[in-house]
């Protein structure tokens, strides 16, 4: 309720979720204009490397997740954008490129063929 009366005050909200709560809020049907964006690491060893380090206690957190990381990466066909995250400055600079465009009302672009490339070589 809270976010839908900041979306009625003109706001805009920004969610860090997974694509089982991105696919929540599109099976809402909001009256709301939607940007999803589908962040993928560069490669599987630093995903691994980056859970490792912020599950630093927990490896079977680490190893569900890497268990569960091809189910979720076919997901990426459900969003608006898809960033390869190899640099966070590069990646944040793309995401706020992307988000610019959309209140612009421009349809930011990306290169869906290195997209599905990278995805092939992510599996």
């Amino acid at each position: 309720k809270n976010i839908i009366n900041k979306l009625d005050q003109g706001a805009n909200v920004i969610f860090d979720i997974d694509w089982q709560g991105t696919e929540q809020i599109i099976d809402k049907r909001l009256e709301y204009k939607l940007v999803t964006i589908f962040i993928l690491p560069p490669s599987k060893a630093v995903l691994y490397e980056r859970l490792s380090n912020r599950h630093m206690k927990d490896k079977l957190i680490v190893e569900e997740r890497m268990k569960q990381f091809d189910k979720d990466l076919l997901h990426w066909k459900n969003y608006s954008y898809v960033v390869i995250n190899d640099d966070l400055d590069q990646c944040y600079n793309k995401i706020i490129n992307i988000l610019e465009a959309e209140l612009e009302n421009k349809k930011s672009t990306y290169n869906k063929v290195l997209i599905e490339e990278h995805i092939k070589k992510l599996l």
